[in-house]
């Protein structure tokens, strides 16, 4: 080859490593942008239920190479999330309870459809996602504006029902009211106390009427009242008659001395303790008073009782922990494929092991004292906690009314009229 030949196959050769090169670049800058997703959690680095996240997570990487850069944001998350759907740098993956994601990303139509993951396997499993249980609880979620998209999967499941010491004798799990009513009137006598309840925390009050709304009126009665801003949805009589009972519970001295200027967590380890016979209270409840429970003590669950002459059914409370992605996220695909290595049963699992929680999952072992939490929900069907309701409204609008009926401030009629007038105010300055 002469030096001509020799210099335009040198040329040649450059343009050629050149084009390689660029293109090698370029695939492995498309491929290092496809490994990784940005995952901002609820929980705080210390907590249980971080730890099961850290080990899949480990996993993860270790297995797909794909890299999570996680930060543990805790219960604040979805306010700083917020800010960042306008902004296009938003995170790939979230996580929180559904009652806040809805607000958040599902009701703007901010969050993506993530059915897909529910159609296929978990990481390694045979069956879809979907027939492992997890659809079970799916139904009561409220619907995305375009009323098909499936914008959350849960990988948590918590619930509220009425817990009780099944190794007291004189305490039984009521089907009914009446019954609950005749177990607080024999324990009065005895000079014990019925129902604790710690009067801080709003919500474990409104659990009361919640249920009590639903088992008079049916499921959706409180939605209505809820989502009508006129504020006349207050006036449905099942409305009036759930907060005529818990008035009665109030005035008759069922609930635990103190519970209205109690601090949370005070009477339920009071409960735990065996001073009072019941409590309305989450599934979270064994893990937060097992250090409190006396000697002996049976930590037992059982589904709201019915109430006579109501129209509604047998329904067990359900909020849903898990993941959204966020409609604008860059790496949405790697956001999927960890939701779906996450739901496996090789690493949910620890959910209940670790974190001591419920799982959607059939195949996860409940922890200890959730069996019957477990069988509860399996037997009745979901409802919705504080169905239609949102976190602001619920901090401006109901909870302040109900606080006076349930710390004995005002009657059934204070209420309606109360939480009335509250509602429409909130609903005007909403626009």
């Amino acid at each position: 080859m002469n030096s001509t030949g020799i210099r335009v196959a040198a040329a040649v050769a450059v343009v050629a490593a050149a084009v390689t090169s660029l293109s090698s670049c370029g695939a492995s800058d498309a491929a290092s942008d496809g490994d990784r997703l940005t995952y901002w959690s609820m929980w705080t680095e210390n907590e249980p239920q971080a730890a099961v996240l850290k080990s899949a997570i480990a996993d993860f990487e270790k297995d797909t190479g794909t890299k999570v850069d996680v930060q543990w944001q805790g219960r604040t998350v979805l306010e700083k999330v917020a800010p960042t759907l306008t902004t296009g740098k938003v995170p790939d993956l979230v996580d929180q309870t559904d009652d806040k994601l809805y607000p958040t990303l599902a009701h703007p139509g901010r969050a993506r459809d993530l059915g897909a993951v529910l159609d296929r396997p978990a990481d390694g499993e045979k069956p879809t996602l979907a027939h492992t249980g997890v659809q079970r609880y799916m139904g009561h979620l409220r619907k995305s504006p375009d009323g098909a998209r499936t914008w959350m999967v849960p990988y948590e499941v918590l619930s509220v029902g009425l817990w009780y010491n099944g190794a007291d004798k004189k305490v039984k799990a009521p089907t009914t009211w009446d019954e609950l009513l005749d177990t607080c009137a024999a324990l009065k006598k005895d000079q014990r106390a019925c129902i604790a309840v710690d009067g801080d925390q709003s919500a474990y009050t409104a659990w009361w009427l919640d249920y009590l709304v639903d088992r008079i009126g049916s499921d959706g009665t409180m939605a209505k009242a809820i989502q009508d801003g006129t504020g006349s949805g207050w006036d449905a009589p099942a409305v009036k008659e759930a907060a005529a009972k818990v008035a009665e519970l109030v005035d008759k001295g069922y609930l635990i001395k103190g519970y209205d200027a109690s601090k949370y967590p005070e009477q339920q380890n009071r409960w735990a303790e065996g001073r009072a016979a019941f409590i309305l209270n989450g599934s979270w409840l064994p893990t937060e008073t097992g250090t409190f429970a006396a000697p002996g003590f049976d930590t037992r669950f059982t589904a709201f009782p019915s109430v006579a002459g109501g129209k509604g059914g047998a329904t067990t409370d359900v909020r849903l922990l898990g993941f959204s992605v966020p409609a604008q996220a860059k790496h949405a695909e790697a956001a999927e494929k960890f939701i779906s290595y996450f739901m496996a049963k090789r690493h949910l699992a620890g959910i209940a092991g670790t974190a001591g929680n419920l799982t959607p999952r059939d195949d996860v072992d409940p922890p200890k004292g959730l069996a019957d939490v477990k069988k509860t929900l399996e037997s009745t069907e979901p409802r919705e906690q504080l169905a239609g309701s949102t976190p602001d409204f619920n901090e401006k609008v109901l909870f302040p009314a109900y606080q006076d009926l349930f710390f004995g401030k005002t009657d059934a009629d204070g209420f309606v009229d109360g939480v009335k007038e509250l509602h429409k105010a909130y609903a005007k300055a909403q626009g």
